[in-house]
C-alpha cells in the first residue's frame, strides 16, 4: 500500500494562513474606520450647509438678533474645526492603512509561496504514485504473459507435457 501524502510544512502553512487572515482583518478594520470618518464629514458638511441656510433665512426675515447670529456662526466654526481635525486624523489613518496593506501583501506572499510548494510536492507525489502503479501493472502483465495461454506457469506446462509422454510410453 502506498504511503499517504504528508506535507512536512503543513503547520507552518497554517500559521501563515492565520497571519494573512489577521492582516486582512486589520486592513478591513482600518478601512471601516476611514469610511466612518468620511460619513461623519459628509454629515458635518450637510449640517454646515443647513445651519448657513438657517442663518440666511433669519437675516432676511426681519430684525437681526445678534446673539442668535453669533451662536450660529460659532456653531458653524466649531463644525468646520471638527472637520479639519477629522481630516488630520484621516490622513494619519491612511498612512496606517498603507502600512497594514504592505504587511498584508507580505503575509499573502509568504502564504502563497508555501501553497505553491505544497502543490508542487502534491503533484510530485501523484506522479510517483502513478509511476509505481504503472510498474506494478507492467510486472503483473509480464507474469501473466510468462504463464502462457493455458494459465499455468511455463515450467509446469513443460513438466506436465513430459509426464504425459512418459505415461503414454509406459502404458
Amino acid at each position: 500500500m502506498a504511503k499517504r501524502f504528508r506535507f512536512r510544512l503543513d503547520t507552518l502553512l497554517k500559521v501563515r494562513r492565520l497571519r494573512e487572515r489577521e492582516a486582512k482583518r486589520k486592513v478591513a478594520a482600518k478601512r471601516a474606520e476611514i469610511a466612518r470618518l468620511d460619513r461623519l464629514d459628509q454629515q458635518t458638511a450637510w449640517e454646515i450647509s443647513r445651519s448657513q441656510a438657517a442663518l440666511r433665512e433669519s437675516q432676511q426675515e426681519g430684525p437681526l438678533d445678534l446673539e442668535t447670529l453669533a451662536r450660529g456662526r460659532a456653531w458653524i466654526g466649531y463644525l468646520r474645526k471638527t472637520t479639519v481635525e477629522r481630516q488630520t486624523l484621516r490622513a494619519a489613518l491612511v498612512k496606517e492603512l498603507e502600512q497594514l496593506l504592505s504587511e498584508w501583501r507580505q503575509a499573502r506572499t509568504q502564504m502563497r509561496i508555501l501553497e505553491k510548494l505544497r502543490q508542487r510536492r502534491w503533484d510530485e507525489y501523484i506522479r510517483q504514485r502513478k509511476r509505481r502503479e504503472q510498474l506494478e501493472a507492467d510486472e503483473l502483465a509480464q507474469q501473466l504473459q510468462a504463464r502462457g495461454r493455458d494459465g499455468r506457469p511455463p515450467c509446469l506446462g513443460k513438466v506436465s507435457a513430459a509426464v504425459g509422454e512418459s505415461v503414454a510410453a509406459g502404458a
